[in-house]
């Protein structure tokens, strides 16, 4: 199996069964392949984010993505994840309960942790945005000065 290494974030591999690449004659496989800085953790989020987008890649290309990889900064390992039915489905589940609590307008309360500080999403985080502060704490953070 010849690959093609076509981005930073996805491999495709040549097969009779793939989907087809523009200025390429052969048709290819796609694998997600997610980077993430740290090491692996305890919880399934990794994983899930990564079959979450391999389920949209074959929504998007209309083939079927059987596994991908997680590769780890800290640790400098790549971890082949297989997208079984059950993985799926608790994607899947995820996504219902997601729709469920947009529907009702909630936001979820979160734990702020260490972890955080690490987090790309740090400076655009709901649970900063829906702290309330006071008014002479808003104009001091953002204005330079408290109220006179």
């Amino acid at each position: 199996m010849q690959s093609l290494e076509r981005d930073y974030k996805h491999y495709y591999y040549i097969i009779r069964e793939g989907i087809s690449l523009k200025n390429y004659e052969e048709r290819y496989l796609p694998i997600p392949v997610e980077y993430k800085r740290g090491k692996p953790k305890e919880h399934d989020a990794d994983v899930l984010q990564l079959c979450a987008q391999a389920m949209c890649l074959e929504e998007m290309l209309v083939c079927t993505v059987k596994k991908g990889y997680l590769y780890y900064g800290e640790s400098k390992r790549r971890v082949m994840i297989e997208f079984d039915l059950e993985l799926r489905q608790k994607v899947s589940t995820t996504f219902e309960r997601m729709h469920q609590l947009y529907n009702k307008r909630h936001t979820p309360k979160v734990k702020v942790s260490k972890a955080c500080k690490a987090c790309s999403l740090s400076e655009v985080c709901l649970p900063k945005l829906n702290k309330k502060i006071s008014v002479t704490e808003y104009m001091e953070k953002n204005l330079g000065g408290g109220m006179q």
